[in-house]
């Protein structure tokens, strides 16, 4: 069984598909305690489907809306079992283009699937995580398909300019975006950060908490 938080169709508030109509699935649980997370409910179960339902559902879903996108998310969608149960629905749903956020310390297992895109955190220091990154991950990480994140506060950036030059030399032509932590840095900051440094990377926002605040959820 699937145990899940929240469901509904809304508007990409991330890169890589910031501004684009997804339909976001919210995964309860996670094995990290981020000190800047901004899910509070990420231990709720709300919703539990099964792996059949979970699929009529987005197939229902996405018959509305041929060019919908979907995104697992969480917490951690990839946790335990449910991380083959989830790579099952994507290999079977091949029409429909899939985009797994996970928070980068689980080794990832199946990098083939070419309808299913990873979008990976490397938590900072700021986030005050003792679990690493998974970094067999790193050179497996198709830079056509898949991408890394950061969320950065000012406290991190002196470790991002030393990472991003790791991650570049494993997997030079990997997407790396950056987006800084809400109420702790501001947009202009990163952005000047960025160019006088010249970071080969993109920035990132949280659009959605830009259109409907950070509160507000199921939108």
């Amino acid at each position: 069984m699937l145990e899940i938080v929240e469901k509904y169709v809304t508007i990409s508030g991330e890169a890589p598909i910031i501004g684009k109509p997804i339909y976001l699935i919210r995964f309860s649980g996670c094995n990290l305690s981020c000190v800047y997370c901004d899910t509070s409910i990420k231990e709720q179960v709300n919703i539990v489907l099964t792996e059949q339902d979970l699929r009529k559902e987005i197939v229902h879903t996405v018959k509305k809306n041929p060019k919908l996108a979907i995104l697992f998310t969480g917490g951690e969608p990839l946790l335990e079992k449910r991380h083959n149960i989830l790579l099952k629905i994507i290999k079977s749903l091949s029409a429909s283009s899939f985009y797994i956020e996970t928070n980068g310390s689980i080794p990832l297992l199946d990098l083939d699937l070419p309808n299913c895109h990873y979008v990976v955190d490397w938590k900072t220091p700021s986030a005050g995580n003792k679990t690493g990154f998974a970094l067999e991950n790193l050179d497996k990480l198709r830079p056509e398909k898949d991408c890394l994140k950061l969320v950065v506060q000012p406290s991190d950036l002196k470790w991002i300019k030393n990472i991003i030059n790791k991650i570049l030399g494993i997997n030079p032509l990997l997407s790396i975006f950056l987006s800084p932590q809400w109420g702790k840095m501001d947009l202009a900051e990163l952005a000047t950060y960025i160019i006088k440094n010249h970071l080969p990377v993109s920035m990132s926002i949280q659009l959605h908490k830009i259109i409907w605040g950070s509160k507000q959820r199921g939108m």
